[in-house]
């Protein structure tokens, strides 16, 4: 049950960053995040496709990567608490865009983030969404 409350959860982080970075033609703002489907918006059938597979590969980034990633900044996560867990995060990104285009190629599924500051306003909303759903569900 955990498993699947987490992969739903990634996949809903996955939808607010796309949502918040989503194009707007009325103020003439192009897209932030481009779905790997054809002419799809953010919340068709399609996309939910993306965001399904997209949470599966954070919640495997998670469990696998992250914790090594925590490891390994340890000596600098007392310092710099919120630039660590911010680069983490973003180590975290670039490899999920990395996995879902180039590894795992699966037509109709991707997610790219174009230009480097939609991609750290990603990181940044990830990161915060990501404390949220940890402060709220694991508690101890």
């Amino acid at each position: 049950m955990k498993l699947l409350f987490s992969i739903i959860i990634n996949g809903l982080i996955l939808y607010a960053i796309t949502y918040l970075l989503g194009p707007n033609p009325e103020k003439s703002i192009e897209a932030g995040i481009i779905l790997g489907c054809n002419d799809c918006s953010y919340t068709s059938l399609e996309a939910l496709k993306t965001y399904i597979i997209g949470g599966i590969i954070l919640w495997a980034i998670n469990i696998t990567i992250r914790p090594v990633l925590k490891i390994l900044s340890l000596p600098l996560f007392f310092l710099f608490f919120w630039l660590v867990a911010f680069v983490v995060n973003g180590v975290i990104l670039k490899l999920f865009t990395y996995i879902i285009n180039d590894i795992l190629i699966i037509p109709g599924v991707g997610y790219e983030i174009n230009g480097w500051i939609n991609f750290w306003i990603a990181v940044a909303i990830f990161t915060i969404l990501n404390m949220v759903y940890s402060l709220l569900f694991f508690k101890k």
